[in-house]
Parts: C-alpha cells; sequence; structure tokens
C-alpha cells in the first residue's frame, strides 16, 4: 500500500530537518522565554495573530529544545533542568493554541455561518458521559497516521542527531505526492479539528515537569521520542498554512466578509445603546452632572479596536 503526502506536507518537514541540522552544526542561539511568555500572555491582538505569534513561538522552541547532545543532558542537572523549563514553557503555548482552536471551532465558525455540525462540547453536555463521549469522537484517521509513521522514517534519515541504525526492520509504506490539494472555505472546520487533534498528540509527547527525567535521554528511548515530535510539529504546521489559504479565501468572498461586518456593526451597536442608557443615568442623577468626555473617548476606542480585531482577523496575507 502507498501513502498520500501532500507537497506542503513535505515540504514542513524538510525545513524542520533544514533547521534541526542547522541549529546542531552551527552556533545554538539563547533562547528568550520573556519574549515567549509575552506572547502567550498577550491580550491586546486579534485570535490570528495571537496564533501566528504562539505558532512561531512553538516551533522555535521545539527545534531548539531537542536539537540536543544527549549526552550533555543526561551529564549535566543544569541542563536537564534548562529543558524541563522549555517543556514546561511548550506546554503553556500548546493549551493557548487549543484554546484558540476552541474558539474558532464553537463559536468563530457558527457566527459566520460555516459550521457543518452541532460543536462537540454541545454533543458532550447532552451525552451521559461526555468524557467517554469525546473520546469516542477523537483520533486522526488511518491514512494520517499513515503519513506520521512516513515522516518519521524520514526525519530519521535526514536529521544529523538521530540514530538511523535503529531503522533497521522497520517497515514503512511507499509514499504518493500529492502536488496540488484544493482547499476551500468549507474545509477549515475539519482543518481546525485536524490541528487540534495534532496538538493534542503533541501535549501528550510533553511531559510534565516532575516526570522528565535524565533517562529519557538515553539513545533508544530519545530516538523514538523526538522524531514522533518533529513530525507531529510538521504535521501541525503544514495544516496551518492550509488555515492560511483558507483565510485568503474568506477575505476574498463577498458573502462571509458582509457577516464579519454585520457582526462588527452589532457589537457597535449593542455598546452604543448601553452608553446612552448609562449617559441617561448619569445626567439624571445631579451628582454625576455631564457624562464626562473621558467616558466617551473609552467606547469610541473600543469601537475601533473591534473594527480592528475582525479586519485584522480577515486582512491577514500571511499567517
Amino acid at each position: 500500500m502507498r501513502v498520500g503526502i501532500e507537497k506542503r506536507y513535505i515540504d514542513s518537514y524538510k525545513n524542520i530537518a533544514r533547521e534541526v541540522n542547522n541549529i546542531v552544526k552551527g552556533s545554538k542561539k539563547a533562547l528568550k522565554k520573556e519574549a515567549y511568555r509575552k506572547a502567550l500572555e498577550s491580550r491586546n491582538i486579534s485570535v490570528e495573530n495571537k496564533k501566528k505569534k504562539l505558532a512561531k513561538a512553538l516551533h522555535e522552541l521545539i527545534l531548539h529544545t531537542f536539537s540536543i547532545d544527549i549526552r550533555k543532558i543526561k551529564n549535566s542537572k543544569k541542563a536537564l533542568e534548562s529543558v524541563k523549563g522549555y517543556i514546561a514553557l511548550i506546554r503553556e503555548i500548546i493549551h493557548k493554541i487549543k484554546s484558540l482552536n476552541n474558539y474558532l471551532e464553537e463559536i468563530f465558525l457558527a457566527e459566520l455561518g460555516i459550521a457543518s455540525r452541532e460543536p462537540l462540547i454541545l454533543k458532550a453536555l447532552k451525552a451521559k458521559k461526555p468524557e467517554r463521549f469525546l473520546q469516542s469522537k477523537r483520533g486522526l484517521p488511518k491514512d494520517y497516521i499513515s503519513k506520521i509513521e512516513h515522516t518519521v522514517y524520514k526525519l530519521m534519515q535526514e536529521i544529523v542527531i538521530f540514530d538511523e541504525k535503529l531503522l533497521e526492520g522497520y517497515v514503512i509504506k511507499e509514499a504518493t505526492i500529492i502536488g496540488k490539494e484544493k482547499v476551500e472555505i468549507k474545509d477549515l472546520e475539519n482543518l481546525l479539528r485536524t490541528e487540534s487533534e495534532l496538538l493534542d498528540l503533541l501535549e501528550a509527547k510533553m511531559p510534565p515537569q516532575s516526570k522528565i527525567k535524565a533517562k529519557l535521554f538515553g539513545k533508544e528511548i530519545f530516538n523514538k521520542w523526538i522524531p514522533m515530535v518533529f513530525a507531529l510539529l510538521a504535521g501541525l504546521e503544514a495544516e496551518y498554512r492550509k488555515e492560511a489559504l483558507i483565510f485568503l479565501k474568506v477575505k476574498k468572498n463577498t458573502r462571509l466578509r458582509n457577516k464579519i461586518e454585520d457582526k462588527i456593526k452589532h457589537i457597535v451597536d449593542e455598546k452604543e445603546k448601553i452608553l446612552k442608557i448609562k449617559e441617561q443615568r448619569a445626567l439624571s442623577m445631579k451628582s454625576f452632572g455631564k457624562i464626562s468626555d473621558e467616558y466617551r473617548k473609552v467606547f469610541h476606542e473600543y469601537i475601533n479596536a473591534a473594527r480592528k480585531v475582525f479586519h485584522e482577523y480577515i486582512n491577514a496575507a500571511n499567517l
């Protein structure tokens, strides 16, 4: 049997292999946790831009954390503690991206009217056993799993820190390259779910700090663990690039643009009504006097921010 792999996916894992090899051969740059923490905690930013920053942070952290000489980690308590800190940060970033995806899956798509199904969370709440229901609905399709396995094999061949000898006896399916993959707006829902599945799997490969021991960096464990981490990251980034293409289509789709404009107008109208009610109340109370110019300024800033957030989301040309 053959496994079909999109050119976009191949480009993704080849890019990771090239970067890891460059990190290993060159001087490893010092990662600045403060910058990643800032991206994690940023608030006055659109969903699209926050996800973009977090995806970049995740990429850099994973590649630089695991492009290592495992002998140094095993023999240095300081080095091990440093890796523990980075893995903890990676877990936080994964959680945040998952939260953003949940918003896009459960709210944003429904508001745009392009969600084809009832949100899984709502279905789970109606089920007798919500956790079991969610477990039954999760998981990647077999062909996608085959694609990940193929990627693991290729990464172990191409990345210098892995021991290619461990591939002996490893059975790999032949790959058929899919040159052009058609991506439509209607695919966004399934694409986001695939991203979330990959994030779940990636999180499962990032142990809590208390579980990270020097033995994880033994030759055999490391060569099974980290190629899978890189393969999952490659899949996630390939899906993320498809998401970029879809949002470009959203940008060009007049009907969806109008829906977003209507959403902005609805928010502005609702806030304006609240402002007028508060102004009337303030004017009816002598102790308050006329509503302050500062209050009006805050309201107009809110309107401008709302417009900016929605327009940024659909006008982003490059995720």
